[in-house]
């Protein structure tokens, strides 16, 4: 049995090792076994860098070694989502996207799952639908198809001490709950049958997993924080410090590079914004011989250079550099000319942007034309169809 002297020494070695045993335990439900978490989370940052065919190749080697799994299904249709979110000029991605959320909740019916899958997974997976609902414009029938997510609520409540990920969940969900009833008169007939939420705790939330480097939700959390910050807060001090990071992690991504630009811009640090993506548009140039370009073929999608330029043009034409604007613009104008399809919300914040030039440089006429152009489309918001400034 040993000595007594050895047997304290036995029992911190054990408590040492406790964790590390429960870590392997095959009752731990599987995104948290260390095998699968690795490669999963590398399939995450190969999306998020823009390294699709990488991050896919990833998620085919688990389903290899683990089998078909409702979070790896899921995996797989963030990926299709943010390949939609950096190249929305294009419905390629769209059909595999809806066949990989299909397969989730088929899994997820199946397969007799945990707490982590009923709740976390079903939650991110129809999420991840009313998400890219809204992204598509759909923003009435994005909340209405938000009410599948609250019989899901309650358990995602009592589990989130538990996992981690949850508190994103919850976070978003507090935090949008609150900024549509207050901003958006309109929904709130459908909103209220929502628990209601919390716009600081949902922030607080998504704060706590944005820096936990485990939390396979930590790029969503800094992503949505940087998004919130500086398009629906107006703060883009807060939204800077997050952009500003995920810059620096993932540096091939466009969205990050161009969000960044925007919030110095918001600053009036209009140089700094412009070097953010002067180079990406230099690599655009290089690469992309006959527009439009898609991401399914090059890194460098038209529709990203689309923004850039008009972002550019934006920039020029704050510091005074009217010249050097109208190139921006045109050259904007003559790629947006090549999509045929782009969102309509922000075609009509480019040419907004573009008839404010024109009325800086005196040409009412021009802007009040690009104005008739926005007023005519019932798929622009209202708000883009007021007077110019």
């Amino acid at each position: 049995m040993g000595s007594l002297r050895s047997r304290p020494k036995a029992a911190l070695c054990l408590l040492l090792a406790g964790p590390l045993i429960w870590a392997q335990s095959p009752s731990l439900p599987l995104p948290y076994r260390p095998a699968y978490r690795h490669t999963a989370l590398e399939a995450l940052h190969a999306f998020y860098n823009v390294e699709f065919h990488r991050g896919f190749a990833l998620l085919d080697s688990l389903e290899r070694r683990f089998g078909p799994y409702a979070g790896t299904a899921y995996l797989r249709a963030l990926g299709y989502s943010w390949q939609i979110e950096l190249d929305p000029a294009t419905t390629w991605f769209d059909t595999p996207w809806e066949k990989a959320i299909a397969r989730t909740d088929s899994l997820l019916r199946c397969c007799n799952p945990e707490p982590l899958e009923t709740y976390f997974i079903g939650f991110a997976n129809r999420a991840l639908y009313v998400r890219r609902l809204y992204i598509r414009g759909h923003l009435l029938r994005s909340v209405w198809e938000a009410r599948s997510l609250i019989s899901l609520l309650s358990g995602i409540r009592q589990y989130a001490p538990t996992y981690p990920e949850m508190q994103f969940e919850l976070g978003l969900y507090e935090y949008y709950i609150a900024y549509f009833s207050a901003n958006y008169p309109i929904m709130r007939p459908i909103l209220s049958v929502f628990p209601p939420g919390n716009k600081e705790r949902g922030l607080s939330r998504l704060s706590q997993c944005a820096r936990d480097s485990l939390n396979y939700t930590q790029t969503e959390a800094a992503y949505f924080l940087g998004y919130i910050y500086l398009y629906q807060e107006k703060k883009p001090d807060s939204a800077l410090y997050w952009l500003a990071y995920l810059v620096q992690r993932y540096p091939q991504n466009s969205l990050f590079r161009r969000m960044k630009a925007e919030a110095l811009c918001e600053k009036g640090r209009y140089a700094e914004a412009r070097s953010t993506i002067a180079s990406w548009l230099d690599a655009y140039e290089k690469n992309c011989f006959r527009p439009p370009c898609y991401l399914f073929f090059s890194p460098y999608p038209t529709a990203e250079a689309v923004q850039a330029y008009g972002l550019m043009g934006l920039c020029y034409r704050e510091e005074g550099n009217y010249e050097a604007a109208g190139k921006a613009f045109e050259r904007m104008d003559s790629l947006l000319k090549s999509l045929r399809l782009f969102p309509a919300p922000t075609w009509g914040r480019l040419q907004r942007e573009v008839a404010i030039y024109y009325k800086r440089i005196g040409r009412s006429d021009l802007a009040q034309e690009r104005l008739r152009q926005i007023a005519a489309r019932d798929d622009v918001p209202g708000y883009l169809k007021k007077p110019l400034p």
